[in-house]
């Protein structure tokens, strides 16, 4: 008997006792989150199925956590015990809403690749003849998410723009999960990246006319990310000193990766700063300008790997911290990612929420910069104190209801206090690093689509973001992106993010002998304690 999977289009496979559904989707390539590597704790894995009493193993404690219908489960946590009938899972779709765009700045066109006559170049090497247009294409390969913009290199105009969910998340939602999977299934998460990647290549292939077109291919992402596209091992970032194996840029071709490009295209990835910090920290320092910038600027990329980078065109230095997937909605008892149905904001008004959802769908869950909100709400209407705790018990005991069936519990707010420290402790270590108190940073930069949705205010109020100035602070949409494009349409821009990169201060937060003491020191809501 089989297990047959309905997501659009049906795959199927043998049942075999013991196998977890999870385990499944993983090897018919079907994308769910599984934000905890298989662990129950997350509770992204909900799956609908149509089974046969006692085929499946008995609910577990974590499901309870996290189900609202008889016929759902945890797909980690539900295994076969019968294989003599079949078992139907549905996997609800995703509907991801990805930032696809950066703050575009104008530069002038000087690509690596260009025709003279009807000869076409890579520099000064000859990859083929003209046949119409050349295009190049710059990915952002984000732990999470996939965007990608088509960019006719003889005009550095952008005409296509593709975004998607990384697929890797069905292995882990975090780069440490996706390290941990590689020891064993490193050339699964390659292949899962690559052709998700070529997906993307003919989606705007149309647009290209034809992928023999597509004469080059910036990338930029985190050491994990970057490196794993490049078929790297990424096992010396997962054991001390945490370094990538080498981070100097990357550079091959097309066929040697198997991308449905121009066999003969280019494929480069920016260099890596060091450790946790990669190419696409690098990308939004070089698509902001910091720098080239007379004043000092903080940039923060904020997402389960939180790159922060201080300075200006006199001295940069950077760090990463290792905030967590909740602010993305993993391990809170009710939160979601950024898809339809998803609670985006949250007001407190006469005792009352009041919130707005994603499309303006029913609630299904609240994602991050709901879960922003409701913090900061809690906090300014006293019903939290200091330390996350609740002042008040409700009908159900220590917890807040938000919508029906959507909660928010201790536990939750636990969680969110952790994550919002990891960053301010990165972000004051840089500062002590660089000598400078809040009030001398000029620009406070947020990337990324977390921080663009999220209402800043209450992203300061709960400890967040940095207590700078609202004047200072400038949301620059997905400037890793961005940063890709210049470096894929200027010789210029490429040759000083290189520069840039080996100027570029690491530091380690975790080497700090004072780490802990200040983490400690930066834990719960300082402006609320009494």
């Amino acid at each position: 008997m089989k297990i047959i999977f309905r997501d659009g289009q049906t795959r199927e496979a043998e049942l075999v006792a013991g196998r977890t559904i999870l385990s499944y989707l993983q090897e018919l390539g079907i994308e769910i989150d599984a934000s905890c590597a298989g662990e129950g704790k997350c509770g992204q894995c909900i799956v609908e199925v149509d089974a046969p009493p006692d085929a499946l193993s008995a609910v577990t404690d974590s499901e309870r956590k996290f189900i609202k219908a008889e016929n759902q489960r945890l797909a980690c946590q539900a295994r076969i015990l019968r294989t003599d009938e079949q078992i139907y899972v549905r996997v609800p779709k995703s509907g991801y809403y990805i930032l696809e765009s950066g703050e575009y700045r104008w530069i002038p066109i000087e690509p690596f690749v260009h025709r003279e006559g009807e000869r076409v170049f890579y520099n000064s090497t000859y990859i083929g003849e003209y046949t119409g247009a050349l295009y190049g294409i710059a990915i952002d390969i984000g732990t999470t998410t996939l965007a990608a913009y088509l960019v006719d290199l003889e005009t550095g105009k952008v005409v296509s723009v593709s975004s998607r969910q990384n697929p890797q998340t069905k292995y882990g939602n975090n780069v440490i999960s996706r390290i941990e999977y590689a020891r064993q299934g490193h050339d699964i998460l390659v292949r899962e990246i690559r052709t998700a990647v070529n997906e993307m290549i003919a989606n705007m292939s149309e647009v290209a006319k034809t992928k023999e077109n597509i004469y080059e291919l910036v990338i930029v992402g985190n050491p994990v990310m970057r490196d794993l596209f490049f078929g790297f091992s990424v096992e010396s970032l997962g054991k001390s000193p945490y370094e990538p194996e080498s981070t100097e840029p990357a550079l091959t071709t097309a066929k040697e990766l198997q991308l449905t490009a121009n066999p003969e295209a280019r494929v480069y990835g920016l260099p890596l700063i060091g450790s946790f910090v990669g190419a696409d920290a690098l990308a939004v320092v070089l698509a902001t300008e910091m720098y080239l910038s007379k004043g000092i600027c903080l940039a923060l990329d904020v997402g389960t790997n939180t790159e922060i980078v201080l300075g200006n065109r006199e001295r940069l230095i950077a760090t990463s911290a290792a905030s967590g997937p909740a602010f993305e909605g993993a391990s809170i008892s009710c939160g979601v990612g950024a898809v339809q149905g998803a609670i985006k904001e949250v007001r407190i008004v006469d005792g009352s929420i009041k919130y707005k959802t994603i499309g303006d769908a029913p609630p299904v869950g609240i994602c991050g910069s709901g879960l922003i909100d409701v913090l900061a709400e809690l906090l300014e209407h006293g019903m939290i104190d200091g330390r996350g705790k609740f002042t008040f018990t409700g009908d159900e005991g220590k917890e807040l209801r938000i919508a029906d069936g959507i909660k928010l519990l201790e536990t939750d707010i636990d969680q969110l206090n952790l994550a919002k420290t990891a960053i301010a402790v990165g972000v004051r270590v840089l500062l002590e690093k660089y000598g400078i108190s809040f009030d001398d940073i000029e620009l406070l930069l947020l990337a990324g689509g977390f921080v663009n949705f999220a209402n800043t205010d209450n992203a300061i109020r709960i400890g967040l973001l940095p207590p700078i100035a609202r004047e200072k602070v400038k949301k620059v949409g997905n400037a890793a992106l961005e940063g890709a494009r210049q470096a894929l349409v200027s010789k210029r821009k490429r040759n000083e993010a290189e520069e840039v990169a080996k100027r570029i201060e690491h530091i380690k937060l975790e080497e700090e002998q004072d780490f802990m003491e200040k983490f400690v020191s930066e834990l719960y809501f300082q402006n609320y304690l009494e």
